[in-house]
């Protein structure tokens, strides 16, 4: 089961909860066009829970609306690299954010096919910390991607990856996901190979959510890039998510919203 991990560094306590919650909020009624969030979950029980802002992102990691996104190649062939070039910027038809491939050493992205044999990415602006991603290293890789690799497994794999650069998280660990979990099953499938992934690697990767702290994001969505199949021996109700290989109609309606247009 190819999968990419977590390489997210913890928010830190740099913005006050109610400065968070205010963005959140902000997010909220530019999805929904109201003026009030009673207003924009009208259809919902005014006595409950209002939820929280299909994409989830990470509010204090994303880029700048408008910003070059500039990634520079640490190895792969030519044919790798076009191919990664072509994916990822299927994300500038519907984010404001222009993804450009350099040679010069001022990126933000450095991109390898050899860090390791997984594939993951530095989410948003953490790629620009040293200390967890120094600067002769890779903050994106693409482990199992080779030249032969199919043209759908390249969309699935560059464009999830993409996301997270972006600032997207794990769909499946959005504050709003609501899947049925066996936990004994994920445990045995993950800890056994190719992941041979720790009991607390797995509830990292998989088990735990984020905190609707500073997270952007509205119901799950089954079809989002950045959900991962899984299947459903998985789950206690036997259902397991698709295999997604392209942005769904909630995936770039909400990064569309993230990345306004001027």
């Amino acid at each position: 089961m190819k999968i990419c991990y977590d390489r997210i560094i913890p928010v830190e306590k740099n913005s006050s909860e109610e400065a968070v919650h205010k963005m959140q909020e902000d997010v909220i009624l530019q999805l929904t066009g109201t003026k009030t969030l009673r207003e924009a979950f009208h259809h919902i029980d005014p006595n409950g829970v209002i939820p929280a802002p299909h994409l989830a992102l990470i509010t204090l990691k994303a880029w700048p609306a408008g910003s070059i996104l500039k990634c520079r190649f640490l190895d792969g062939s030519p044919i790798q690299q076009s191919k990664v070039i072509h994916n990822a910027k299927i994300w500038e038809q519907y984010a404001n954010i222009h993804i450009d491939f350099i040679t010069t050493k001022d990126e933000h992205v450095r991109v390898s096919f050899k860090a390791d044999p997984g594939s993951w990415s530095a989410v948003g602006k953490d790629a620009l910390n040293s200390t967890y991603f120094p600067q002769n290293q890779p903050t994106m890789n693409f482990g199992w991607l080779e030249d032969g690799t199919d043209d759908k497994e390249y969309e699935r794999v560059v464009v999830h990856e993409f996301g997270h650069a972006l600032g997207c998280i794990h769909e499946h660990q959005q504050p709003n996901e609501n899947l049925q979990w066996n936990k004994e099953a994920v445990y045995a499938q993950f800890s056994g190979p190719p992941n041979r992934w720790s009991k607390s690697e797995i509830d990292s990767n998989i088990l735990e959510k984020y905190s609707p702290q500073g997270i952007n994001a509205t119901i799950f969505d089954r079809h989002s890039i950045m959900l991962y199949q899984f299947p459903a021996a998985l789950f206690l109700n036997h259902v397991g998510t698709p295999n997604n290989y392209h942005l769904s109609s909630k995936d770039k309606a909400f990064i569309k919203k993230m990345y306004p247009k001027s």
